[in-house]
Protein backbone atom coordinates (compact mmCIF):
# COMPACT_ATOMS: atom_id res chain seq x y z
CA UNK A 1 0.00 0.00 0.00
CA UNK A 2 2.27 2.07 1.31
CA UNK A 3 4.48 2.16 -2.45
CA UNK A 4 1.01 2.81 -4.07
CA UNK A 5 1.30 6.01 -2.67
CA UNK A 6 5.24 6.40 -3.62
CA UNK A 7 4.43 6.08 -6.81
CA UNK A 8 1.12 8.54 -7.12
CA UNK A 9 3.42 10.82 -5.58
CA UNK A 10 6.01 10.31 -8.22
CA UNK A 11 3.22 10.23 -10.89
CA UNK A 12 1.90 13.94 -9.71
CA UNK A 13 5.48 15.23 -9.62
CA UNK A 14 6.16 14.61 -13.46
CA UNK A 15 2.85 16.69 -14.31
CA UNK A 16 4.09 19.19 -12.44
CA UNK A 17 7.01 19.34 -13.62
CA UNK A 18 5.41 18.84 -17.27
CA UNK A 19 3.33 21.93 -16.15
CA UNK A 20 6.17 23.92 -15.03
CA UNK A 21 8.42 22.96 -18.18
CA UNK A 22 11.20 21.66 -15.80
CA UNK A 23 14.46 21.23 -17.85
CA UNK A 24 14.15 23.59 -20.51
CA UNK A 25 11.65 21.89 -22.86
CA UNK A 26 13.60 18.24 -22.70
CA UNK A 27 12.46 15.65 -20.47
CA UNK A 28 14.44 15.66 -17.00
CA UNK A 29 15.40 12.43 -14.76
CA UNK A 30 12.91 12.43 -12.24
CA UNK A 31 14.97 10.99 -9.19
CA UNK A 32 12.37 10.89 -5.72
CA UNK A 33 14.54 9.06 -3.05
CA UNK A 34 12.47 7.26 -0.17
CA UNK A 35 10.92 8.52 2.00
CA UNK A 36 9.25 10.81 -0.27
CA UNK A 37 9.38 13.98 2.82
CA UNK A 38 7.39 17.03 2.15
CA UNK A 39 11.08 19.14 1.54
CA UNK A 40 12.14 16.23 -1.57
CA UNK A 41 8.60 16.57 -2.84
CA UNK A 42 8.62 20.61 -2.87
CA UNK A 43 11.95 20.71 -4.37
CA UNK A 44 11.34 18.28 -6.90
CA UNK A 45 8.51 19.90 -8.03
CA UNK A 46 10.59 22.72 -9.75
CA UNK A 47 7.73 25.89 -10.07
CA UNK A 48 9.74 29.32 -10.09
CA UNK A 49 9.05 29.59 -6.14
CA UNK A 50 11.00 26.80 -5.42
CA UNK A 51 14.02 27.40 -7.42
CA UNK A 52 14.06 30.81 -5.68
CA UNK A 53 15.16 29.06 -2.39
CA UNK A 54 17.59 26.12 -4.10
CA UNK A 55 20.88 26.06 -2.61
CA UNK A 56 23.51 24.50 -4.83
CA UNK A 57 25.93 22.77 -2.75
CA UNK A 58 29.70 23.68 -2.29
CA UNK A 59 32.58 21.96 -3.40
CA UNK A 60 33.07 19.56 -0.82
CA UNK A 61 29.81 20.05 0.98
CA UNK A 62 27.66 16.81 2.19
CA UNK A 63 23.66 16.71 1.43
CA UNK A 64 20.98 17.18 4.69
CA UNK A 65 19.21 13.91 3.64
CA UNK A 66 21.07 10.78 4.72
CA UNK A 67 20.03 8.62 1.75
CA UNK A 68 19.35 4.46 3.58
Amino acid sequence: MGSAVFFAIRDALKAARKQWKKGGGEEEVLRLWSPATVERIRTSVGDPISERVRVVPQEGEKSFFVTI
